[in-house]
């Protein structure tokens, strides 16, 4: 009788776990949803709103023949393309869970579409940044020790996420 409590409650235990597994990724899922969708709007939006603007009598953008504008549209698109193909794995994954209900934890499938999205984020980020540097910098060109400033504390972004990155790594291995 004793063993069929213990038993019982350690599968009330287990489905705990189970359930509040079930539900930290349903959290990061829907974070990770809203960041990959503010990237989108952001981008989206730079790109209609032009650093330097648009010449009045043709609707062209002002610095269009700089490099480093050029460099903030290409970084800009890429990053709107990415942060759009994450928010649709998001959708892919919510419409693959609903089909797969049976299971409570997510599969190895699930597992797979939330870190090619994460990733599709990150890298999203990181081409937004660039977007951001260069856009700033194609407009404080003639001010040049204020353009290197903005460039310099925008790459720390970078600097940051790799010390992050490299402390995980790490802590893993030690």
């Amino acid at each position: 009788m004793k063993k069929k409590r213990e038993e019982t409650g350690d599968t009330e235990k287990i489905e705990r776990m189970k359930k509040k597994r079930e539900e930290a990724f349903n959290k990061a899922r829907e974070s990770h949803l809203v960041v990959a969708a503010l990237i989108a709007t952001v981008t989206f939006a730079a790109a209609f709103t032009l650093p330097g603007g648009y010449k009045s009598d043709q609707g062209t953008a002002i610095l269009a023949k700089k490099a480093a504008f050029i460099v903030f549209l290409i970084s800009d698109a890429i990053s709107m393309v990415l942060s759009i193909s994450a928010v649709f794995i998001h959708f892919l994954l919510a419409f693959y869970q609903s089909s797969i209900k049976e299971t409570t934890l997510p599969d190895e499938t699930t597992w797979k579409l939330f870190d090619r999205a994460t990733l599709l984020t990150m890298i999203g980020m990181g081409t937004m940044i660039i977007a951001f540097i260069t856009g700033t910098y194609a407009v404080l060109e003639p001010v040049l020790g204020l353009a290197i400033s903005i460039c310099l504390i925008g790459l720390s972004f970078f600097f940051l996420a790799c010390g992050i990155i490299y402390n995980d790594l790490r802590d893993d291995i030690c």
